[in-house]
């Protein structure tokens, strides 16, 4: 469960088109180039640096009557949650409500496949309620082949009130070529916004007041092909010079050496101040007022700090390529160009410890606003990765507060690994992100990594809370209730009082630890006593504590103790505005309604989770879907559930992990029970390898052991028989150990329907008997009636002592009678949807052509089959007979192998059609 959610931290100055700057020379040709095709939903302007791109599109932009939305986009944009952040954001300048679903799907924790996420995306687009443009600038920087897949997948059917423009030095990686066969793309390239020598001419009498020959013109035209940067360094340096048309013609060496030298020129001409500003605020990609005084300041002479406000006026009148980036003129960036030229002669004119300074006061200010992965970056650049890891040490609590670990994930991928593997708070970290993905095999070696370096280091009480609480987190998976109590209470020790997400963590598992010990009244007890004590702020300790509740209460079976806690739990969520924990509270709400036999309310609160499947822990989504899948099909909706298993199938296949796979392919076998097709789940259920450990059975609705033992008694033979038997004994034994009464109560009704195949009559009641007393206890009706018929017979027969006649009948109304068997429209084969369990004998294959010869039964049988018939239990028939229970059983046995049945019910039904009953 997670917190109130924060996408990533957005600079608004990235979502305003820059302002237009004054005294542009039009240019009308290429402004009709863009206005040509205006219901064309995909503009290229591809050029190399310096040709004027985005000065183009901005002015195209101040012409036509819709206001556009904007991107500028940097290196840092090319993480996909990131750039999709981006692009809602801007497309929400203009439409504040704008893509709702887009932005739903971005709070998961792990994000969908790009084709579900294009979908999505294209699907918000299309409900803009009017055209607009939206331009992405800079689009180059963008190096993740993930976003180049989802925008070539948004155009191959494009949005209809969209219009996207990519300003781009190179060609982006999409299907230009099938855009432009289809008409649905405009491309701008170099050679259209090379200026002509007339433009050239316009910008020289503008910039400089200067009118030269026209040889002069082809000259300059030759030396800087067209290029607009260039030329307006021209224009800037001919302000000074004597003799302007020599200085033009001595111009040689292609563009690149006199932009070299004439930058050179224009660096030269500023005041040391501004010199120095230009300089040290090129480590910057956007800078304000305040930022260039952090970076700029002397420490040894402070009355010569810059002042912000001065310099940023001085580059401005000087028309040194600083962009702003909003209207109100407090950001500002560098022509990229103008930008790493200003580096290369700070690597000159700088010690590389000087240069580290700055870099490290722009990591302090960063760190100040709150960007935080841009005082990572700066610290990085300042070659200090100490002070970096330090930084994601400090706010990685409030990531994982709002379950944005993915975003702590990233700021790890940043660091060196020798530094993570270094400092145990950082290797702590890895093990919740392992914690979060649910790897929990990863966690040991975690742990032991640690415990090497605290030989050595010493570190706060936190960080042994921490790693008291992953000990106490593997106890637990391994049932070990007693040694996870006394780690979490240890983590308790030390992480109570400080401002951490962890102690929430610990307050949950620790309650569970109680639950598995048999203290479910004292785990119980301490929540409700916490949340009473809890400040009104403590919102993220409050989710915790009620989701301990909800877990406990649906663990032990009290189906209405845990629909009572989700339903609280869905309060705190919707007041909160934690999506994580609202998919939590629908999830184990379903789970609820469904083991109750509410077909209609779980099928609603599964689909509730199901949408929020990117947002839900990817087990629990699992097991939602499976869930949804399970509702439709007793609901007989198939193709439904159909639809459904291909969807878990596809999230399955995406996550690519074993547990998961597995799940999907125990309920498709799950599935084809119910519909009377064993065959598939026969051939999973007898190559499969499913081990009942605690992780796999918690509360989960489908565990893949369960439903493979419930797949082998459908196949009826000993061998499958015996083989479910023993899988069912194993999955009781730690279901018990760990007091999951959820899945005793499941197995011990697997268990009756099995040992009574078997001919084991008074161990299937037994196991019935208990199955009834827990599910009459906590209202579970589901196990029972999912069984059908064959559970109708056992409970037709089973002397019941233990349950209320009440409860027994509500069971056999909710059980449906056996429809006749319909033919598969695809397959032919003969199916029922009443019943995973078929009414066929076990050992039919062997016993099969036999029925015409009945073995004659002994006079003690004949009296025991009469009994029997009467209904008698073992006990009765042997006090009735003057012999032990352990002669009944035998003559019950011989009975069963003499008449080719495999139950009490098919002994007295074959006794009455041979006349054998007086």
């Amino acid at each position: 469960m997670d917190h109130p959610p924060a996408a990533t931290t957005i600079l608004r100055t990235k979502l305003r088109p820059p302002v237009e700057t004054r005294g542009l020379i039009a240019r009308p040709r290429l402004l009709g180039l863009l206005e040509r095709n205006p219901r064309r939903p995909l503009t290229v302007v591809s050029a190399p640096a310096g040709y004027g791109k985005t000065t183009l599109v901005t002015q195209w932009l101040e012409d036509i009557e819709t206001q556009p939305a904007w991107l500028q986009l940097d290196e840092d944009d090319s993480e996909l949650r990131t750039f999709l952040s981006y692009f809602i954001a801007a497309v929400q300048v203009r439409f504040p409500k704008a893509c709702p679903a887009t932005g739903a799907v971005l709070e998961a924790a792990q994000l969908p496949p790009v084709s579900l996420l294009a979908d999505t995306l294209s699907n918000d687009l299309d409900s803009v309620p009017e055209p607009f443009v939206l331009v992405l600038d800079d689009y180059h920087l963008v190096s993740n082949a993930e976003i180049h897949e989802l925008l070539d997948a948004l155009m191959r059917y494009p949005p209809r009130p969209l219009h996207l423009v990519l300003v781009t030095r190179h060609d982006p990686a999409m299907s230009l070529a099938s855009l432009q066969a289809r008409g649905w793309l405009t491309e701008i390239r170099q050679d259209d916004l090379r200026f002509t020598k007339t433009e050239m001419k316009a910008v020289l009498r503008q910039m400089a007041d200067l009118s030269v020959h026209e040889a002069t013109l082809d000259h300059l035209e030759e030396q800087l092909e067209g290029w607009i940067v260039g030329l307006h360094l021209v224009g800037l340096v001919l302000r000074n010079q004597p003799a302007p048309e020599a200085f033009l013609i001595g111009l040689k060496g292609g563009f690149q050496q006199v932009y070299e030298y004439l930058s050179e020129q224009v660096l030269g001409g500023q005041t040391a101040a501004v010199r120095q500003g230009l300089l040290q605020t090129s480590v910057l990609n956007r800078f304000c007022i305040s930022l260039v005084e952090a970076v700029c300041t002397d420490a040894e002479d402070p009355a010569a700090t810059i002042s912000g406000e001065d310099f940023i006026q001085q580059v401005q009148l000087a028309n040194l390529f600083v962009v702003p980036l909003d209207s109100h003129d407090e950001w500002f960036r560098y022509h990229h160009l103008f930008q790493d030229l200003l580096k290369r002669q700070l690597e000159r004119s700088y010690q590389p410890s000087d240069i580290a300074s700055l870099n490290s006061r722009a990591s302090e200010w960063f760190e100040c606003q709150g960007l935080i992965t841009d005082a990572i970056e700066h610290a990085l650049s300042a070659e200090d990765a100490v002070r970096a890891a330090e930084i994601i040490e400090r706010y990685r609590g409030e990531e994982f507060a709002a379950d944005r670990w993915y975003t702590v994930e990233h700021w790890l991928a940043m660091l060196p690994a020798d530094v993570r593997q270094q400092r145990p708070k950082l290797l702590m970290t890895e093990a919740w992100i392992a914690i979060c993905r649910f790897q929990v095999a990863r966690i040991p070696m975690i742990i032991e990594q640690v415990d090497v370096l605290l030989r050595e280091q010493k570190v706060e009480p936190t960080v042994l809370g921490e790693l008291a609480y992953f000990r106490g987190f593997l106890e637990y998976w391994q049932g070990h209730a007693e040694l996870s109590q006394q780690h979490f209470n240890e983590a308790l020790s030390k992480l109570k009082g400080e401002k951490t997400p962890y102690e929430g963590e610990a307050e949950l598992l620790l309650g569970l630890a109680f639950c598995m010990e048999g203290k479910e009244r004292l785990a119980v007890q301490r929540l409700e006593e916490k949340i009473e004590r809890l400040d009104p702020s403590q919102n993220q300790l409050k989710s915790r504590l009620v989701g301990g509740l909800a877990f406990i209460h649906s663990i032990c079976g009290d189906l209405r103790r845990s629909r009572l806690d989700a339903q609280r739990l869905q309060l705190v969520a919707s007041k909160l505005r934690i999506r994580n924990t609202k998919a939590w509270a629908s999830y184990l709400q379903a789970c609820s309604h469904l083991n109750a036999g509410e077909l209609g309310a779980a099928t609603s609160c599964f689909a509730d989770a199901a949408e929020l499947r990117y947002v839900l822990e990817a087990r629990a989504t699992v097991d939602a879907l499976a869930g949804l899948a399970l509702c439709q099909q007793l609901r007989q909706l198939e193709d439904e559930a159909d639809e459904t298993v291909n969807l878990l199938q596809e999230f399955t296949r995406d996550l690519n992990e074993r547990q998961y796979l597995s799940v999907a392919n125990s309920i498709q076998s799950r599935l084809a029970l119910l519909r009377g097709d064993s065959t598939q789940a026969l051939q999973w259920a007898r190559s499969a390898n499913e081990e009942a450990i605690p992780s796999t059975l918690f509360l989960w609705l489908e565990a893949p052991p369960m439903t493979q033992a419930r797949v082998l008694i459908t196949a009826g033979s000993k061998r499958d028989l015996a083989r479910a038997i023993q899988s069912l004994e194993a999955i009781r034994a730690v279901s018990e150990s760990c007091r999951f009464t959820c899945q005793t109560i499941e197995a011990a009704v697997l268990q009756s329907v099995a040992l009574d195949r078997q001919g084991l009559t008074e161990d299937a009641f037994d196991a019935l008997d208990e199955a009834l007393a827990l599910a009459e206890k906590g209202g579970w009706v589901r196990p029972f009636v999912e069984l059908g018929q064959p559970m109708a017979s056992l409970l037709q027969r089973a002397p019941l002592e233990n349950v209320s006649i009440e409860f027994v009948d509500r069971l056999m109304d909710a059980i449906p009678e056996i429809p006749k068997a319909e033919v598969s429209k695809s397959s032919g084969q003969a199916r029922t949807n009443a019943a995973v369990v078929p009414s066929v004998p076990a050992g039919a294959e062997a016993t099969s052509g036999t029925d015409s010869y009945v073995e004659p039964l002994t006079n003690r049988e004949l009296e025991t089959l009469q009994l029997l018939a009467e209904r008698l239990y073992d006990k009765e028939i042997a006090k009735a007979l003057s012999i032990s229970v352990w002669t009944v059983r035998t003559h019950v046995k011989h009975i069963f192998e003499k008449l080719h049945v495999s139950n009490r019910r098919q002994a007295v039904v074959k006794a009455e059609e041979l006349g054998l009953l007086k």
